[in-house]
């Protein structure tokens, strides 16, 4: 079934379908009081005329319908009253132009009124029974009757107006409906259409705009949203393969070019041994390349096992593992941290991000690095300054893009705050190069201290 057909079904069939049974039920109902409230008045005529029947001196039977002491809310504006003696025979009845039946022979199995519905003369009304004696005894029947045209009547306006009434709220249903489904229709199959060009490798656009302000528009703008992370992710998976394959293309052709000068002619062992030292430069290039690449890979498709571990013990194993290769270069380090700090992280994969900070600080200080643990109330940050050439603050941004090296000699593979920014994106929090005004580089980690399951 159609979204479109689903939606006027039950927007406007089933509702008006609910609406006409509501109309008939409310008549019924209508119906049934319209007709309690005769039978009412015909019960309270019954006790007026039941106990003043033979009030007269003589005892001759007479009735009161048309003196009836009753206030008009309860009185029976168009009945008959009849009473019918012993032998069933007609005694007295009012109005006087009223026709009754000559005659009525029925045996009253108790002195209760009973009430029925029947037709006399074409005419349909409530009729009521009740035996009563006369002083002398004798039983007498009384039968008072009311028209049921009036109730009829109402009910034939009622139908009327509720038939009307359910017709036009019927038909305004259905045209609000209709309309109102073309259009959730319409947003819909633009949604449907967009995913259809997202899975046919189509990203360069988002859907459609939708201003309505309702769940579908926080639908489309959570696909917008998702749409424009999938372009950015393939721009960014482009990006890599070519600065991957430029990164290998270039020690590879150094590499060859060594070997064929050196195959142009015969070489003195002294010539052979320096063209190996910069082959094996290169190679060792190379397989640090591929490390970085497969280390780039595993933060992004890894499992971690995130739990609370201490970062202040990671921060000092790291430090101590790069004290010796710090020392080499002349440079201290120095920690500021307190003796513990618990936080939910993968101890691996901060281990990676806090030697990638060190590595690359070492690298460019020239006596000095400096690594800070700081606890923020629900976060905790990690700063390592060096006292180096810091960032230039046109690539405060584009320093942590795969393949990126501010150092115009190349220095390193241009992963290691790749692979940083990764990490520290995936346990929730981000990471930022400060601008120091040249006076050393800078970075800061913020990290969620409950940190996320990835």
């Amino acid at each position: 079934m159609k979204l479109s057909t689903r939606l006027w079904l039950y927007g406007a069939l089933v509702p008006s379908l609910l609406l006409i049974a509501a109309f008939v039920l409310v008549g019924v109902l209508l119906q049934r009081e319209l007709q309690a409230s005769v039978d009412r008045a015909l019960l309270a005529q019954a006790a007026v005329e039941s106990v003043s029947l033979f009030d007269r001196m003589d005892h001759a039977p007479h009735l009161h319908l048309d003196r009836s002491p009753l206030p008009e809310t309860v009185r029976l504006t168009s009945a008959t009253g009849a009473l019918y003696g012993p032998d069933g025979l007609l005694l007295a009845h009012e109005p006087e132009t009223a026709v009754v039946p000559p005659t009525l022979h029925w045996t009253a199995p108790d002195a209760q009124p009973h009430i029925r519905t029947t037709e006399f003369r074409n005419q349909v009304s409530r009729e009521l029974l009740i035996a009563v004696r006369a002083p002398d005894g004798r039983p007498h029947v009384l039968r008072l009757a009311a028209s049921l045209q009036h109730n009829e009547a109402t009910m034939v306006a009622y139908e009327r107006v509720a038939s009307l009434t359910a017709l036009l709220i019927a038909l305004g249903l259905f045209a609000l409906q209709v309309r109102h489904a073309r259009a959730v229709h319409g947003r819909v199959m633009r949604l449907h259409a967009h995913m259809q060009r997202l899975r046919a490798g189509d990203l360069a656009n988002p859907p459609q705009p939708d201003a309505q302000g309702d769940v579908l528009t926080e639908l489309r703008d959570a696909i917008a949203d998702a749409t424009e992370r999938l372009r950015q992710a393939r721009e960014g998976e482009e990006r890599l393969f070519a600065d991957a394959a430029h990164e290998l293309r270039t020690p590879l052709a150094a590499m060859r070019t060594d070997i064929d000068v050196t195959l142009r002619r015969e070489r003195a062992p002294v010539e052979l041994r320096e063209t190996l030292e910069r082959t094996r430069g290169e190679v060792d290039r190379l397989a640090d390349l591929a490390s970085r690449l497969l280390d780039l890979a595993a933060v992004r498709q890894t499992q971690w096992q995130v739990a609370p571990r201490d970062v202040v013990a990671i921060v000092r194993d790291a430090a101590e593992a790069d004290a010796a290769t710090a020392g080499e270069q002349g440079v201290t380090l120095v920690i500021d941290a307190p003796a513990e700090l618990l936080a939910h992280v993968d101890a691996t994969a901060m281990r990676q991000v806090i030697d990638n900070l060190l590595a690359n600080a070492i690298r460019f200080a020239q006596a000095r690095v400096e690594i800070r643990v700081l606890r923020q109330q629900d976060t905790w940050a990690l700063h390592v300054q060096d006292d180096g050439p810091g960032v230039p603050p046109d690539q405060l941004d584009s320093i942590f893009l795969p393949f990126h090296r501010p150092d115009k000699r190349g220095v390193g593979s241009g992963l290691g705050l790749a692979i940083v920014r990764d990490v520290v994106q995936r346990h929730g929090g981000h990471v930022r190069a400060l601008d120091t005004g040249r006076a050393g580089g800078h970075f800061v980690v913020t990290l969620p201290v409950r940190g996320r399951e990835t």
